[in-house]
């Protein structure tokens, strides 16, 4: 059976943005639950502990979590998603996902407007696996023909996966979303935004190293310097971004 994730056992992600904003200071254990949210959105894409479950951590009611729970909300730290049972429609638990604030600091980098110094990338603490752990995404030897259209080049995008690995599918969701991004302001600038065959067999191989939040945060900073015509190379900005990203991941897994 498989082992599910039950949260961090070492330390828990806060950014910096988070840790100083004055408003959570005042209940210092919104600030805990958020880094258990942001260490488990790391691994899973989504939070799924129980109310209950986060009272005995953090040492408190299940009410005053629910109150925590609406202060990062009301903050847009978080976006709750309530289950619904099929059979009858009632309410039978809670998903947690990023908000947009969330997502903003992830895309920064662990600085915010209360940080002055240096920008730095985002380090998760815990290596980015799906809930079915993902294997390293690599690549079969396959070729296109160099005069394929941006479609065609997608569907060899999605060939190029180890046929033993399993597919993660919020993963393949962002992949598709990189392309939707480039379709859409191509249409309105008169462009064609098409990457090479080697950027689509990198990026299938970066796309499975990096963590949930990661992802995220490059589909955000990609949409806005594609809208903002920011980008002479889009593909080639957003493979060096994923790079980036995994490489701090990496460095700070050593310091573990």
């Amino acid at each position: 059976m498989e082992k599910v994730f039950e949260g961090s056992k070492a330390f828990l992600n806060i950014p910096v943005g988070i840790a100083r904003d004055k408003e959570l200071l005042k209940k210092p254990k919104t600030i805990l639950l958020m880094g258990e949210i942001i260490s488990m959105l790391n691994v899973t894409g989504e939070f799924f502990m129980s109310n209950k479950k986060i009272s005995e951590r953090l040492q408190v009611s299940t009410r005053t979590v629910n109150d925590y729970l609406d202060i990062l909300e009301k903050k847009k730290l978080i976006i709750r998603e309530k289950i619904v049972s099929d059979e009858n429609n009632a309410i039978i638990g809670r998903k947690i996902h990023a908000g947009a604030t969330l997502v903003k600091y992830i895309s920064l980098g662990w600085g915010s407007t209360l940080h002055e110094g240096s920008e730095v990338g985002f380090t998760p603490l815990v290596k980015p696996t799906s809930h079915k752990k993902n294997r390293d995404n690599r690549t079969t030897n396959r070729t296109v023909n160099k005069s394929s259209s941006s479609s065609s080049l997608e569907d060899h995008g999605n060939s190029i996966k180890n046929q033993k690995s399993e597919e993660d599918p919020k993963k393949e969701k962002v992949y598709k979303q990189l392309f939707q991004i480039a379709r859409m302001n191509d249409q309105w600038k008169g462009t064609r935004t098409i990457p090479t065959p080697d950027q689509i067999r990198q990026l299938r191989m970066l796309l499975y190293q990096c963590d949930y939040l990661s992802l995220d945060a490059v589909l955000q900073t990609f949409s806005e310097k594609m809208r903002t015509d920011q980008l002479f190379e889009p593909w080639k900005y957003v493979l060096q971004l994923m790079r980036d990203k995994i490489a701090a991941q990496r460095s700070y897994e050593s310091w573990g």
